[in-house]
């Protein structure tokens, strides 16, 4: 729709309150571009406006306007006029007032012109949660019907009749248009949508988030709004953005949006214990960032960090499509306990598919004093980087399971129960004071085997 008379169409759908939100989005474009399009959409808006007072005013009032208004004409010579001026001429301060605001304007009476129609949801669980504005006793089990979803305390699971079933953790404030689409104003979730779902969208001031059949968490501040996927793929259309082509995000890939600014790398989630999910527990990890020296262009792939999650069963890497099996984790060696020391650590999980990466460097940022430590594959010759800068301790891990077809599992004998683990020596350093500090590549040269990518755990020492 780019001809001068669809755009005119447009605005008079504008004007009268019956335009549809993709052709809106039309205009605001149009409009930002088109310098003569703003002058005409300025004046059809004052002319609609005008119209709209010339009804309401006595005839007294509407002559003590036009005299007004004409000598001010007098005064100041007059351009070429469009063919909407020949409709009448009633521009004032109120035209500038009018394009500054219409927009905005606009936006809330479609709301109030097109009422939602709620949503049907099944609540699947409930962890001191408190539902703003429901004046039912809300329990499990029970079947709401919801548009607006202002959580100020706790966590929420939510299954919508087209089986998208949504976490939500408060403070959180969102609006259900319909079981397709949801408008996340503030607020993190995560959802998980089956093939009934697919097509589920997330709408933030920052941009949309449309499933293609997966699992993948929002979280909406009100600076930005990050997306991590953990199963499947997105895709995300940027506000910022000028292309006009959405971002694909992948499984083990996140993006950052802020309105205005091209989309960028997510590299650093916090996930939760119990699941692959978004966490809120970043404020209480000691690592406070993670980065890498990897090219931007097309990497979105993030580290998953599991705050205090350091223990039997907690996921080593950030699960991706290379990764052999997205279950695997860390456990103790065979017939021992887990290690008592690392117990309680910052996870840090990074990517498998980098174990043979020669350049790598990670950056972990780091709230306070640590202690770091590195697993090394025990098959592997250590990187001078580490066998320099770090202790080799006597402790030991080991993760998994790997599947047997993996190059991985190449030379390794199945341990008691037909499983096969790599097994890990753990490396030390202690860094005494807030700040960062860099992990070199895991690769080291003339080292091509098929060996594990390291993994790192980062434990606060107390004051």
């Amino acid at each position: 729709m780019n001809s001068s008379s669809d755009l005119q169409t447009l605005i008079a759908d504008y004007a009268a309150g019956v335009i549809a939100p993709a052709d809106l989005r039309k205009l605001e474009t149009a409009l930002r571009s088109n310098v003569e399009l703003r002058r005409d959409f300025i004046e059809y808006m004052n002319l609609d406006s005008a119209i709209s007072d010339r009804a309401a005013l006595s005839d007294a009032e509407f002559d003590a306007i036009r005299c007004e208004h004409t000598a001010a004409l007098e005064i100041v010579p007059v351009a070429k006029r469009s063919p909407w001026r020949n409709l009448g001429v009633i521009i004032g301060v109120a035209a500038v007032m009018l394009f500054i605001m219409g927009i905005v304007r606009f936006k809330s009476t479609i709301k109030s012109a097109a009422p939602i129609a709620a949503v049907a949801a099944e609540i699947m669980s409930l962890d001191g949660a408190e539902l703003d504005g429901i004046d039912q006793e809300v329990r499990v089990g029970n079947r709401l019907s919801l548009n607006r979803i202002r959580l100020e305390t706790g966590a929420i699971q939510l299954r919508l009749d087209n089986g998208v079933v949504l976490d939500m953790t408060g403070p959180l404030d969102g609006t259900l248009e319909s079981s397709m689409r949801l408008r996340l104003a503030h607020g993190r979730l995560n959802a998980d949508v089956d093939e009934a779902g697919q097509g589920f969208t997330i709408v933030t001031e920052h941009g949309e988030i449309t499933d293609l059949g997966t699992r993948f968490g929002v979280e909406v501040s009100r600076n930005e709004a990050s997306i991590a996927v953990f199963d499947g793929q997105v895709n995300v259309a940027s506000h910022g953005d000028d292309s006009g082509r959405p971002l694909k995000v992948l499984e083990g890939e996140g993006v950052r949006l802020r309105k205005g600014r091209r989309p960028q790398r997510l590299s650093a989630v916090w996930l939760s214990q119990g699941g692959y999910s978004l966490s809120a527990s970043a404020g209480a990890s000691i690592v406070v960032d993670v980065t890498d020296n990897a090219k931007p262009d097309g990497l979105h792939r993030f580290y998953g960090i599991v705050s205090d999650g350091m223990r039997a069963g907690t996921i080593a890497y950030t699960t991706h499509a290379s990764t052999p099996r997205p279950d695997v984790v860390w456990q103790a060696a065979e017939g021992e306990a887990f290690p008592a020391e690392l117990l309680g650590a910052d996870v840090v999980c990074p990517f498998h598919v980098d174990r043979q990466e020669q350049s790598l460097t990670i950056s972990l940022r780091l709230a306070g004093a640590a202690n770091v430590y590195v697993m090394h594959d025990q098959r592997r010759n250590p990187s001078a980087w580490l066998a320099n800068g770090f202790q080799k301790t006597e402790l030991t891990l080991r993760s998994g399971p790997w599947r047997s077809v993996s190059p991985l599992a190449e030379g390794i004998e199945p341990d008691r129960d037909g499983e096969i683990y790599v097994q890990y020596s753990v490396w030390k350093k202690r860094v005494d004071a807030a700040g960062s500090i860099k992990l070199g590549p895991p690769q080291t040269d003339g080292d091509r085997g098929n060996k594990a990518m390291y993994g790192i755990a980062v434990k606060a020492i107390p004051e």
